[in-house]
């Protein structure tokens, strides 16, 4: 009896480590699973960046890509894993990769840069980053990578700023510009300070024309004088629509009046010539003020002042010609305002 009830506790011992079993089966079947899954799912999700995903170990050799940098460099990714940057790049970017490589390992901490490139013949803007994981299972640091393509980004920006600094008629530099980017005339500390001239001018008649003719035919010569004005002045100087039918100069370095003087000498003679605007010829003059840093002006506001003074005085002596700025025209001016002000 006793030999009867020993053997059945032994089969039901023997049936519980069976079930036990099953279920530790079942259950690592389980974890398996779940563990394939989230490989799967954290594959899916690297893939699935619009930017290149990278793992390098301390050597700087490659231990995982996501697609994105596959499908950049027109590889699969066994011919990409084992390999370090000057497998891929030019000598110089190569070098400068790994030297910032270095710089991540030694200060640990998450570095981006913003770098333009030619990859493939074409030029590209990339923001990459790049920081250094551990991991507790196998103790292990790598370096984490990513770059994203920000040249779609880099040319919009570009394009707004065009449109916010330059004149969407005349393509010329704008108001907006003259007031930011030519806001200094003083020289860099250090650099010897030379004379500059500024050049307003204004095309005598332009209402006219645009009543009888109507806006479109008067944009039509404004962009036809802007074009000769640019075969007027040189490379270094700043051609731009000051507003209107006005037009700016800026002269970076001159050595006297004189200077200034011949520019619009030859401002006057190139529009000497008749405009041909819808069948109509016509000729249309300009008047031309003339202010000189340092000696009427140390800032360009100023500037721009005294010679809109010498561009009106130009006009009440006939029109057609220049006139460098006085201090005599600013007190006319004020003479006029407290006349006009009783």
């Amino acid at each position: 009896m006793n030999r009867k009830i020993s053997q059945i506790d032994k089969d039901s011992e023997i049936e519980k480590l069976r079930i036990r079993v099953k279920e530790l089966e079942e259950r690592e079947k389980q974890l398996f699973e779940r563990l394939r899954h989230n490989e799967s799912l954290h594959s899916k999700v690297l893939d699935a960046l619009p930017m290149n995903v990278f793992l390098e170990d301390p050597e700087g050799v490659t231990i995982f890509v996501n697609k994105q940098v596959c499908k950049e460099h027109g590889v699969k990714m066994e011919d990409i894993v084992g390999k370090t940057v000057f497998d891929f790049f030019p000598e110089p970017i190569a070098e400068r990769q790994r030297e910032i490589d270095l710089e991540v390992w030694k200060k640990r901490q998450l570095q981006t840069n913003e770098v333009e490139t030619v990859f493939q013949g074409k030029k590209i803007h990339m923001l990459t980053g790049k920081t250094i994981i551990h991991l507790e299972e196998s103790q292990n640091d790598y370096l984490l990578g990513f770059g994203l393509d920000i040249t779609d980004l880099k040319n919009a920006e570009e394009k707004i700023s065009h449109m916010a600094y330059h004149d969407a008629l005349t393509g010329l530099p704008n108001r907006w510009f003259i007031k930011s980017c030519l806001k200094s005339v003083k020289p860099a500390t250090g650099i010897v300070d030379k004379m500059k001239g500024v050049l307003l001018l204004d095309l005598d008649h332009f209402k006219v024309i645009n009543d009888s003719l109507g806006h479109e035919a008067g944009d039509l010569l404004l962009q036809s004088v802007a074009s000769r004005l640019k075969g007027v002045i040189k490379a270094d100087n700043v051609l731009a629509r000051f507003g209107g039918d006005e037009f700016f100069i800026h002269i970076p370095q001159i050595l006297s009046a004189i200077d200034a003087f011949k520019v619009s000498e030859e401002i006057i003679n190139v529009m000497k010539e008749p405009f041909n605007i819808y069948g109509h010829k016509f000729k249309i003059s300009p008047s031309i003020g003339i202010s000189l840093y340092p000696v009427h002006g140390e800032d360009m506001e100023t500037l721009i002042k005294n010679a809109d003074l010498a561009m009106y005085q130009s006009k009440e002596q006939g029109r057609n010609c220049y006139t460098l700025f006085s201090p005599l025209m600013k007190d006319k001016a004020i003479a006029r305002m407290n006349f006009l002000a009783k």
